[in-house]
């Protein structure tokens, strides 16, 4: 790897505290959307820091376009980036920056970090490995539904893709939402059951016929079952609980207690990696839940 987080450490805390931490003006802040938008083309490409990366420098852009399989939403989030920035950076610019154009720069921020996700499952397949789901869930709920709805647009089959993107719906949103995605699909999801013949042959092979056999008799009768009867009981836990964690800061514990995972397989090294960049420069302000994570019930 040419890219190397810990090179961009000092960089990154500066620009995000800039960002997100302290009382600044709008065009600042969005100064400093900018400069990292920069930084997360680093990674995506896989740059050193000796190369130069501007956000509109036609050869980033056709390699952008390249690498990430001309992934439309990357590339538009640049160009919006990129273009309210221009505002806050160039002196002829006097026009007044507005609240609405800083929330539209971190919506756009997010999006480049949920693309950071959606190109490795393109990679990794979403849902063969259960560390990597599991360390996936402590990413922020908005950036696991941009990422997962970005996935199942190109695979509505996946079945690990349609469960967690339903359920984090709920938590992106609220209940009325998600159950609304599961109804418009009902159809088809109907039409799904809630298991692989990959998988049950597997149990076939490491348990026996019987167990697979148990498992398929015991199983929800299709996805669209699964998917509401997910929704109803994390949305009781929810309203019993609250949420476990809404944005980095509240599961940047999590993430140091549980999220670095163990191996040195190419898909786990990758894995840590992006989950270190994305938490780089995020300031961990405690969270009193994930300090009695026991006392919680968690599904993601």
């Amino acid at each position: 790897m040419s890219f190397r987080n810990e090179a961009y450490s000092d960089l990154v805390n500066d620009v995000l505290f800039d960002a997100f931490y302290t009382k600044r003006s709008n065009r600042g802040m969005i100064a400093s959307i900018r400069q990292f938008a920069e930084v997360i083309i680093r990674k995506i490409l896989d740059l050193p820091e000796s190369e130069k990366v501007t956000l509109g420098d036609g050869k980033v852009l056709k390699n952008l376009r390249q690498a990430s399989g001309n992934n439309q939403i990357l590339m538009d989030s640049i160009n919006n980036i990129r273009t309210i920035g221009n505002k806050c950076t160039h002196t002829q610019e006097i026009e007044p920056i507005t609240n609405q154009d800083v929330l539209e720069c971190k919506d756009n921020l997010l999006n480049l970090y949920a693309s950071l996700f959606v190109m490795y499952f393109k990679k990794y397949e979403f849902g063969t490995n259960s560390e990597v789901i599991r360390a996936f869930s402590i990413l922020p709920p908005i950036i696991r539904y941009k990422c997962l709805n970005e996935l199942y647009q190109h695979n509505k089959s996946n079945l690990s893709v349609i469960d967690k993107l339903s359920l984090v719906l709920l938590k992106a949103s609220d209940k009325e939402r998600a159950v609304r995605w599961v109804e418009e699909r009902k159809e088809e999801l109907s039409n799904l059951l809630p298991y692989t013949e990959e998988v049950i042959e597997e149990h076939r092979k490491e348990r026996c016929n019987k167990f697979a056999q148990i498992l398929i008799e015991n199983a929800p009768a299709s996805m669209y079952v699964l998917c509401m009867d997910r929704i109803l009981k994390v949305d009781e836990i929810i309203r019993k609980n609250g949420l476990l964690y809404n944005n980095f800061e509240q599961a940047k514990d999590l993430y140091l207690k549980t999220g670095i995972l163990k191996g040195d397989s190419d898909e786990v090294v990758d894995f840590n990696s992006l989950m270190t960049f994305v938490y780089l420069g995020r300031i961990n302000k405690g969270n009193p839940k994930v300090a009695n994570i026991d006392s919680y019930t968690i599904i993601n």
